[in-house]
């Protein structure tokens, strides 16, 4: 791949991040429901997606999502919320039918919850624990290289001289260097539903960064508590 596409990438990947950071958080909980009152939840292993960003790629890292994962089941398994021990999904085999539907989380806004679709293998996954309830939780996050901050900084530098030479009233302002969303559901098997929906999303927090994204679970989780 040439240097431009691989630029043109990481900058379509950094607008399209930003994007998603920048939308308000998704809330939902089904009437009637009071998810503080289950007594135990299976807690299905966490699904992270964390992008890395460099002047001249853009790409999903594999060691950065490992990272993630193993950090949100500890922060999770270490406090004490009523989840079971992690439950496998094998997202990259026979779950991977749950990892596209997790996948989507970052896209729903409150309105699409009610009508959302439980795969089949999930309500499966959760009924083999013996629990009418699971839990999903789902890590979305970006890092940026220093090089592609540096730039991003210099860039806001000559824009806002140039923004005050020529009296232009919009101020450009550099991205953060990482950001992080965290999103939870709450699936009931017996109606195939999802009962509640938490979201947490920030920029300027690293997706690896265990105070960052333990302040996050507490927001995330707080019905639990």
């Amino acid at each position: 791949m040439s240097k431009s596409k691989k630029l043109l990438l990481a900058i379509v990947g950094i607008l399209f991040t930003a994007a998603m950071f920048s939308s308000c958080a998704t809330t939902y909980t089904a009437s009637g429901t009071n998810v503080s009152k289950i007594d135990e939840l299976a807690f299905i292993e966490p699904r992270s997606l964390i992008y890395y960003f460099s002047p001249e790629s853009g790409y999903l890292d594999s060691s950065l999502v490992v990272g993630s994962e193993e950090l949100v089941t500890e922060i999770i398994t270490s406090s004490r919320y009523p989840f079971t021990d992690p439950v496998a999904a094998d997202y990259e085999g026979k779950g991977a039918s749950i990892a596209n539907w997790i996948d989507r989380f970052s896209y729903l806004e409150s309105s699409d919850i009610p009508r959302l679709k439980v795969p089949k293998a999930l309500t499966e996954l959760i009924k083999s624990t013996g629990h009418r309830y699971g839990i999903v939780v789902h890590a979305y996050g970006y890092i940026k290289s220093n090089e592609l901050y540096d730039q991003e900084k210099l860039e806001e530098l000559v824009g806002n001289i140039i923004r005050t030479v020529f009296d232009e009233p919009k101020r450009y302002t550099a991205g953060d260097q990482a950001g992080n969303a965290l999103y939870t559901a709450v699936i009931d098997t017996q109606t195939d539903r999802v009962i509640y929906f938490n979201s947490v999303l920030s920029n300027a927090d690293h997706p690896l960064s265990r105070r960052n994204v333990g302040s996050q679970m507490k927001s995330l989780l707080r019905k639990f508590d």
